[in-house]
């Protein structure tokens, strides 16, 4: 062999040790990274997903435990993926202040197969400009008009209740809110009535809520996340067949919401396009302003705006039954709450139920609004933040590497004793003006803050956008 062979020999068995040992070594440097963070023990290869397996209950009682036993933030591992949970309000503060952390974490990929890449999926630029470009469609003076269609669905709701005032054992109020909620924001979203409430048969109705469930399921199941494994399992096939049924009709809605738009808006004059339409007033849905700034396909194809319409939909359906089913549930282990609600109502609206509501009367109830505040602290309809690291990031003492997954406890945050006497207790008056001023303005955060808060703030159609 002569010296030249042997050269390159020795340039080969070189390159191949460098592109072995570098990946190691970079992996255990980051790993590495970790030791600062206190934690609970972690198995090789599976990290605490074994730990972590069990009911959606079993799940956030384990998370909140950590954050007793391992302080505010802490570090947890989910087979080779590190998570950095966090519940200090100082810490989410530079996270979700951020205009550089904006990604969500990998697991809202589960969400693509059927929102795509709608708000709460997207990021980088096209999520700014699309943020933009949506923001001003959420508006009071929308809002208004919709009151009396709200309002309709509220007196449903009442109703379809009545049946169980003598149910002296309790019942599940979920069902009848997620019902509800649907209805109200199949107006407000769609401009379409489903009348589930009195037909909660619906294809649609059934497809949305059965894919809610298998959502999930994923999110807090380990070896359901990758698509290979999942795919394999009866719950894809279920998923696919819920996504088919949901796209479908979401498809049919926006044809015919588009042709009668165009029709609407051909045959009024501008001057009256807000006036009458069939005899009642033409309300505009999201899907409407859509429509309006889609430019006929050139800003918003179609595709965009089935994604934005079933992003609404399916975050505002669950968020909204979440926060009214809490709601009945707290107003129902206090009744001096109640009576003081009534108090309110009958001293600022005395005609309630008969006459007409609006954004300016439902401002007037301060103890309503301080009471729906406490009820979000307690119960946040969005109980997790999720964000992915991309850059470098420093948070105390702590340097945060690219690959690792932010997990924001909101639910532990707003038990805090740090930020909150007496956490457990149920305290509207906890939310007066004088009470709230020197309270840190990340440690109440229902609706997410920073860029990515929820962009449904007004209409409560929230998920953290």
């Amino acid at each position: 062999m002569d010296n030249s062979t042997l050269i390159l020999i020795c340039i080969a068995i070189a390159l191949i040790a460098i592109a072995l040992i570098g990946p190691v070594v970079r992996r255990r440097e980051f790993i590495a990274s970790f030791r600062s963070f206190a934690g609970p023990p972690s198995l090789p290869l599976f990290g605490n997903a074994l730990q972590l397996n069990g009911s959606p209950s079993d799940f956030f009682r384990l998370l909140l435990e950590w954050h007793s036993k391992f302080g505010d933030t802490y570090q947890l591992w989910i087979g080779l993926r590190p998570f950095i949970a966090m519940a200090d309000a100082d810490h989410i503060q530079q996270i979700l202040k951020s205009s550089v952390h904006i990604d969500k974490n990998l697991e809202y990929n589960l969400l693509l197969p059927f929102i795509g890449t709608g708000l709460v999926t997207n990021s980088g630029p096209q999520w700014f400009k699309r943020r933009k470009l949506l923001t001003p469609t959420f508006h009071f003076n929308i809002l208004e008009d919709f009151i009396p269609l709200i309002e309709k669905q509220c007196k449903t709701l009442v109703k379809v209740l009545r049946k169980e005032l003598n149910n002296v054992t309790g019942f599940d109020i979920k069902p009848y809110a997620k019902l509800a909620a649907l209805d109200t924001i199949g107006i407000t979203a769609m401009g379409c009535e489903f009348n589930s409430q009195e037909n909660s048969q619906l294809e649609y109705v059934k497809a949305l809520d059965e894919l809610t469930a298998i959502m999930q399921k994923r999110f807090i199941t380990p070896w359901l996340k990758p698509n290979f494994l999942f795919n394999l399992t009866s719950l894809s096939k279920r998923q696919n067949a819920c996504i088919d049924v949901i796209h479908t009709f979401t498809k049919k809605v926006i044809k015919d919401r588009k042709d009668n738009y165009k029709l609407f808006n051909n045959q009024m004059s501008d001057a009256n396009k807000n006036e009458i339409h069939h005899g009642k007033k033409y309300n505009k849905a999201l899907l409407d302003l859509l429509l309006e700034l889609s430019d006929d396909g050139k800003i918003l194809s179609d595709k965009d705006i089935q994604e934005e319409v079933d992003t609404f939909m399916f975050a505002g359906v669950d968020t909204s039954s979440v926060t009214l089913s809490w709601m009945m549930y707290v107003l129902g282990k206090h009744p001096e709450a109640q009576d003081r609600i009534l108090e309110e109502l009958d001293e600022k609206i005395p005609n309630f139920g008969d006459g007409k509501l609006s954004v300016q009367i439902l401002h007037s109830l301060d103890y309503l609004d301080r009471t729906i505040k406490e009820v979000l602290r307690l119960y946040p309809s969005v109980p997790f933040i999720g964000r992915q690291i991309y850059e470098p990031l420093t948070i105390g003492d702590h340097t945060i590497l690219p690959g690792t997954s932010i997990f924001i406890n909101v639910f532990a945050l707003h038990r805090n004793e740090k930020h909150f006497e007496n956490p457990e207790k149920f305290d509207p008056d906890r939310f007066l003006k004088e009470k709230r001023n020197d309270q840190h303005p990340f440690s109440f955060i229902p609706f997410s803050a920073g860029p990515r808060n929820c962009i449904g703030f007004f209409t409560n159609q929230c998920i953290h956008m």
